[in-house]
């Protein structure tokens, strides 16, 4: 594990677990630990820096996703269908963010609106300096802001118990510059359909956007 990343652990407040967890994820997913790998604890913790506790626990938590599989007395592995899962995820998650852009469009008041077009301003600002961070920023700011404009506790839950990739997701398809307009286009016809509050519509647009964005950046992680 490079420098970068442990100084990173060591400085983040965030729970070491939840950044051993991220780390790991995202090595999963770019294939740097392939289908069948062992993940071996103490070389883990070695690496990270870091006692085996939090190594364990990230392990645990990826079980839950669906990437890791653990082998009594053997250790854990890289699942050899964990793309599966991220599948199935992606639809679950396309599902639920659908109702909450539904929801947003029956319930969003004149204010919110305002605000979420303010998030969009930047999102269009920041795709025309072609910033790839700054877009991952205000891209995840939109889609929360719609969930919260949504006002319904259980599905805001629901979305969070399924994004656990959803930062790979959309910094793996923000990275490609072509994204960027594409990304855009499709933000500001969610944005369109709230604020006439077409519900439908609204559901339909959110649930295609996910669709395709995350089929986009999968489709690119295969290609490296």
């Amino acid at each position: 594990m490079n420098e970068e990343i442990v100084t990173r652990i060591s400085m983040q407040s965030r729970s070491v677990r939840e950044l051993i967890y991220e780390e790991i994820k995202e090595a999963i997913l770019n294939n740097k630990y392939e289908p069948g790998a062992h993940l071996r604890e103490r070389e883990l913790a070695k690496e990270f820096n870091v006692s085996t506790t939090p190594v364990k626990e990230a392990l645990r938590q990826l079980e839950k996703d669906g990437l890791v599989i653990t082998q009594a007395r053997k250790g854990s592995f890289v699942s050899t269908s964990f793309m599966n899962s991220v599948e199935e995820i992606r639809w679950a998650r396309a599902a639920l963010e659908g109702v909450a852009a539904r929801l947003a469009a029956k319930k969003r008041t004149d204010e919110e609106i305002t605000n979420l077009e303010s998030i969009l301003i930047k999102m269009k600002f920041y795709t025309n300096k072609k910033n790839s961070k700054m877009l991952e920023k205000y891209n995840s700011e939109f889609h929360d802001f719609i969930i919260q404009i949504a006002k319904n506790t259980y599905i805001s839950n629901q979305i969070e118990a399924v994004c656990s990739f959803d930062k790979f997701i959309r910094k793996n398809a923000l990275s490609d510059l072509k994204e960027h307009d594409r990304a855009f286009k499709e933000h500001h016809f969610i944005f369109e359909k709230i604020k006439e509050q077409e519900a439908v519509e609204a559901e339909d647009a959110m649930r295609n956007h996910i669709n395709r964005s995350t089929n986009f950046s999968l489709s690119k992680n295969k290609s490296k």
